[in-house]
């Protein structure tokens, strides 16, 4: 399964390659990593993670029928759904992963596929996932020894838990920045910073409910016939997403009230907008309409041959446009 463990991940990652489409681990009772072929009798139990954009990785799955046909169908499958059942001793299903931040854009979200029995557990993706990634770097650094399968299912999503956790941590700190310029006279622009924190909040939110609802579902619903030790760990599990969730949600609806305040002051100064431009209206319609009449190259025009002509004209369109100001203005304060 392996060779000698060094300093180097990298190079630990390359011996410990059975294939290029494959990884495979093997681990002592104490969660130990086997590092030499020659003490693989002493194998308590495996992880093997397989690239499932490779059709080999694919092909070996569909060959091995050392796999349940329920398991080897789900991590198969074409879609991405969150989803995850107990069936014949083995746990399986996929839940959402943040994808690695190296290969695509941590905060958006993938699929982790995985299945495990007492002494097999096996993972898939289709992107690289930073949950998974992180996890095996501490392994294969000797930061975590997982003594069984259900540890190491527990380790992954757990730091994903954690690594939404952080990502939730980030968006609340900016909401809190789009709240103080909302709340103080500095909002102006403010609606470019918040429809994308809305946006990844409603994204993680989301995964948050189905992944906290699959584990509510198989813990009601599979509680007698799962094993103690792992109806223990999807009662936790369940709990610290259900947390979360609640985090989540929280978050969610103060971006949705900023949102709408958002919206009231920009209907507020769009309403004043045109407020003053319908006031201007009303002032220079007297006048367009002296100006207009006046303006006609006709005969019989009063004050046509009046040397002070354009200086009475003038000022009777000042007067009417004043006069129109002062009724505009007594009528807007008396509707307000």
């Amino acid at each position: 399964m392996g060779e000698a463990l060094t300093l180097d991940p990298v190079a630990d990652t390359k011996r410990l390659h059975n294939d290029d489409f494959v990884i495979a681990y093997s681990f002592q009772a104490d969660g130990t990593l086997l590092t030499d072929q020659i003490t693989a009798a002493k194998t308590a139990w495996t992880w093997k993670s397989y690239a499932l954009a490779d059709a080999r990785a694919r092909r070996s799955l569909e060959t091995d029928k050392s796999l349940p046909e329920n398991v080897r169908e789900a991590f198969l499958s074409s879609g991405d759904q969150c989803q995850i059942s107990y069936e014949d001793g083995w746990l399986y299903g996929e839940l959402p992963d943040l994808q690695h931040e190296h290969y695509g854009d941590p905060r958006e979200l993938g699929y982790f596929r995985f299945a495990f029995s007492k002494d097999l557990f096996i993972s898939g993706r289709r992107h690289p996932l930073q949950s998974v990634d992180d996890v095996r770097q501490s392994i294969l650094r000797g930061k975590i020894r997982p003594t069984s399968p259900i540890a190491l299912f527990n380790a992954i999503f757990r730091r994903f838990l954690d690594l939404l956790k952080a990502e939730i941590t980030q968006l609340s700190e900016t909401v809190d920045s789009i709240e103080d310029h909302i709340v103080g006279e500095k909002w102006q622009g403010e609606r470019e910073r918040l429809v994308p924190v809305r946006r990844q909040i409603v994204v993680f939110h989301r995964y948050l409910t189905a992944a906290t609802s699959l584990f509510r579902h198989i813990d009601h619903a599979d509680r007698r016939a799962l094993p103690e030790d792992l109806d223990d760990l999807i009662e936790g599990l369940s709990i610290r997403s259900a947390t979360l969730h609640a985090e989540g949600e929280q978050l969610q609806q103060r971006a949705r009230l900023l949102q709408d305040e958002l919206l009231a002051k920009l209907t507020d100064q769009s309403n004043r907008f045109l407020y003053v431009l319908s006031v201007m209206t009303a002032v220079l319609l007297p006048t367009n309409v002296i100006t207009g009449l006046f303006g006609m190259n006709t005969e019989g025009l009063p004050l046509a041959g009046n040397i002070h002509g354009f200086t009475i004209i003038a000022l009777i369109a000042l007067v009417t446009s004043a006069f129109v100001y002062l009724i505009v203005r007594k009528m807007g304060g008396s509707g307000r």
